[in-house]
């Protein structure tokens, strides 16, 4: 029998901490996301002065993936770099053991998965991509914050995996078969780049969501996940803006790719 899912049953203002309720509106609605995340339920309300925000719960072998995202936002949002602002975190006692509660400012507009897929302008595609890739370049030329870790070996990115992702099928990830590209310069990284973390507004990129896997590491891991799935086309496009290192090989994106699926 399948164990049972935690993030199953939608968000209610009865679920909220005291601490949650104190600081939105009296009469918000809860609204859910087109898509919830594997680790976290999500909701988006109204504060007390009607400004957005993004509620997320996580419980149990989860709760490791919300402090994260809440030690990343509080070291990345002073730094400028386009990432929601944290607003509340807290963990306590709960039905379904200890849960955290992480609130933050919403970016505006809809993910760079949804632009996409509504856009069929050649012109605005490529602009769009352009536009995302450039800022990519500019998060990976900022300095990281102090105390932000990395992963200096494989091993530790697959013991890394197994411990935040129990569900995660590590032993598929053979190093004889996937032997890591050579070494580059690491970079500060945002380690879960798909394109549903990416908010984007008349035609350019908002800001970039899901901190849970920021770290120093190494960039082509971002710019690989970043690529997967586009087409040939949509691939320039992004390399366009992000300069030429924005062009892998295929084996450097499938290396990069297949890693980042573990979590």
């Amino acid at each position: 029998m399948e164990p049972p899912r935690p993030y199953a049953v939608s968000l209610t203002l009865a679920d909220l901490p005291d601490e949650v309720r104190a600081m939105l509106a009296a009469d918000t609605p809860l609204q859910e996301p087109p898509r919830q995340g594997r680790t976290s339920r999500v909701a988006f309300a109204l504060d007390a002065s009607g400004r957005p925000v993004v509620l997320k719960r996580s419980v149990g072998p989860h709760l490791e993936v919300i402090r994260r995202e809440h030690r990343a936002l509080c070291a990345v949002h002073p730094l400028g770099v386009p990432a929601p602002e944290p607003l509340l975190f807290l963990e306590r006692a709960a039905s379904a053991g200890l849960e955290g509660w992480l609130m933050t400012r919403r970016l505006p507009g809809i993910t760079l998965e949804a632009a996409l897929g509504a856009e069929l302008d050649r012109a605005g595609r490529t602009a769009l991509l352009t536009n995302f890739g450039a800022h990519l370049a500019r998060l990976h030329a900022t300095p990281p914050p102090p105390g932000l870790g990395g992963h200096d070996c494989l091993e530790t990115v697959l013991a890394s995996a197994r411990r935040l992702n129990p569900a995660a099928d590590v032993a598929r990830f053979d190093p004889r078969r996937n032997r890591p590209p050579a070494p580059v310069a690491l970079a500060f990284i945002h380690g879960d780049l798909f394109l549903v973390n990416v908010m984007t507004e008349g035609g350019r990129v908002t800001g970039l969501i899901d901190w849970s896997f920021a770290e120093v590491g190494d960039p082509r891991s971002d710019v690989a996940v970043a690529m997967h799935g586009l087409t040939r086309a949509d691939q320039a496009a992004f390399a366009e803006g992000y300069g030429p290192a924005g062009r892998l090989t295929p084996a450097e994106a499938a290396y990069f790719v297949e890693l980042a699926l573990l979590f």
